[in-house]
């Protein structure tokens, strides 16, 4: 039964850590083996371990124990990599301290060879399955919160994490808006260059929407070529004054070759009615209908239950 992995191997017995590394590459295994902890862990920072073998007891400043220790400190995934412990101290108290400290295998010595062999596969193929399975579900994940051709999130992310959105606004009284961004006459841009060329006017503004926001917002696609950010700790002014920015910087960016205007609206959520997600977008929508009647190419904001959410912005 061959594997393919790598394993990083400590062990400052010479004569044993010839007869281990002959069986790990007779495994199919890739072996980087180190007589020192202080140069195991260098290595292990930098590389992509499926397995650490390592005796307890080593020469050198750095024990055994403390490499155990500092992977197991990693919160990388790195950190889960599976460690067979090893020494010439079957004691059970040592090998309690062990476990707790996350070693996942104890061997004592003199190791049997076949006993080792069949660990070293059990964690292996316990350890790539795992990765495999964690692989899957980020994809799925990506699959499921991602808009295919913007790779913004989508309709779902947004209403998957806007509750934490609105329940941090609402328990420290901070502000929280929301922008409703729509393209200007994108059905006469689909119309005169295709939609293909479309899609990928949609797809290179997405790319520049993420690097044109900041840290702490959200942005999705919502629909065609309708976008949503939320934006903590903005009220109306900043937010549509982060909007206006953003309308000049994008004078300069022409997707697919293509010049475009965007019109905004923009709400804020207000504490003292309970707003949801669904209430926000419907004002925040508004608004952005408001800009579409005064021409385009400008930021409105929601005010007040009104019918005319007033002006802000027109470019």
């Amino acid at each position: 039964r061959q594997l393919s992995g790598r394993v990083l191997f400590i062990e400052d017995s010479r004569v044993l850590q010839t007869i281990i590394i002959d069986l790990l590459t007779d495994m199919g295994l890739d072996v980087d083996a180190y007589t020192f902890a202080e140069e195991a862990w260098e290595a292990f920072s930098g590389g992509d371990y499926d397995l650490v073998i390592t005796d307890i007891m080593l020469e050198g400043s750095m024990s055994g124990i403390t490499l155990v220790r500092k992977i197991r400190r990693l919160r990388e995934d790195y950190g889960n990599v599976p460690i067979i412990a090893t020494s010439g101290f079957d004691n059970v108290s040592r090998k309690i301290e062990l476990f707790h400290l996350g070693v996942n295998d104890f061997v004592s010595k003199p190791i049997v060879r076949e006993e080792l062999r069949q660990r070293v596969f059990n964690h292996i193929t316990s350890y790539q399955n795992f990765r495999e399975l964690r692989a899957q579900q980020n994809s799925l994940c990506s699959l499921a919160m991602l808009d295919e051709l913007t790779q913004l999130f989508n309709r779902h992310a947004l209403r998957e994490f806007a509750g934490k959105y609105l329940s941090e606004a609402y328990r420290f009284k901070r502000d929280l808006a929301m922008a409703v961004i729509d393209l200007d006459h994108f059905r006469s841009i689909n119309e005169q260059y295709g939609f293909v060329r479309g899609d990928n006017l949609l797809a290179e503004l997405g790319n520049w929407l993420k690097r044109h926001v900041r840290d702490v917002d959200m942005i999705a696609r919502w629909s065609g070529e309708e976008f949503v950010l939320l934006l903590p700790g903005c009220d109306n002014q900043t937010a549509a004054l982060l909007m206006q920015r953003m309308q000049k910087r994008l004078t300069r960016f022409k997707p697919a070759g293509i010049g475009i205007t965007i019109s905004v609206g923009v709400a804020t959520l207000r504490q003292d009615k309970q707003d949801t997600l669904n209430s926000l977008f419907e004002m925040a929508d508004r608004a952005m209908y408001q800009a579409k009647m005064a021409g385009r190419n400008c930021v409105r904001i929601f005010e007040s239950e009104s019918e005319s959410p007033v002006s802000e912005t027109q470019e």
